[in-house]
C-alpha cells in the first residue's frame, strides 16, 4: 500500500508549531528532541510505506531531521511543520527509489555486455604495453631518453 499525499492535507501552521519551529530555528534542542520523538514513528511509517527497507526508512527520516536542525534558519516552510516534514521524507523516498532503479538498470545493461569483453580489453592493453616497452628498449640510449620524455613525460623536444 501506497500512501498518496493529497494537497488538500497541506495545511498552514498553527500556533503551536510555530511557536515549535521558531524554538527550533533559535537552536532549541529539547524543543527538537521532543519534536522529534513525538513524530519520528509516523514519519518512519511513510518512509517504510515507500521504500520497504527499515534501515533506508530510518536513515532517510534522520537526514530530515538532521537537515532541518542545521539549516532550520535558513529553510521557509509555507505550510504546517508536519506536512513539511512529510513532504521532505516522501521526497527522499522517492529519490532513493529513482536512484536504486538507475543502478538496477545500469546493472542490467552491464550484464548484457557480452562477457569477458572488458578483461579481454585489458589484457590486449597489457600485452601492447609489454610491446611497447620491449620496442623503446631496443632504442639506442639517447633515443630512448627522448622518447620516454615526450610521450610519457609530455616533454617537448627542443631545437636550437
Amino acid at each position: 500500500m501506497v500512501l498518496v499525499w493529497s494537497e488538500q492535507k497541506i495545511r498552514k501552521m498553527n500556533s503551536d508549531e510555530e511557536k515549535i519551529w521558531r524554538a527550533i530555528q533559535q537552536r532549541d534542542g529539547e524543543e527538537f528532541e521532543n519534536y522529534y520523538k513525538e513524530h519520528y514513528k509516523a514519519f518512519l511509517i511513510a518512509a517504510f510505506t515507500y521504500l520497504k527497507d527499515a534501515a533506508v526508512a530510518e536513515e532517510i527520516v534522520n537526514d530530515v531531521f538532521v537537515k532541518l536542525w542545521e539549516a532550520g534558519n535558513t529553510i521557509r516552510i509555507d505550510t504546517s511543520l508536519k506536512s513539511y516534514i512529510y513532504r521532505a521524507v516522501i521526497n527522499r523516498s522517492l529519490n532513493v527509489l529513482d536512484k536504486n532503479k538507475r543502478t538496477r538498470q545500469e546493472k542490467e545493461e552491464y550484464n548484457r555486455l557480452p562477457q569477458g569483453s572488458f578483461e579481454s580489453q585489458a589484457m590486449e592493453d597489457n600485452e601492447l604495453k609489454i610491446k611497447l616497452y620491449q620496442a623503446i628498449d631496443q632504442l639506442p640510449e639517447q633515443c630512448q631518453k627522448v622518447f620516454r620524455m615526450s610521450r610519457f613525460e609530455e616533454l617537448k623536444s627542443r631545437w636550437p
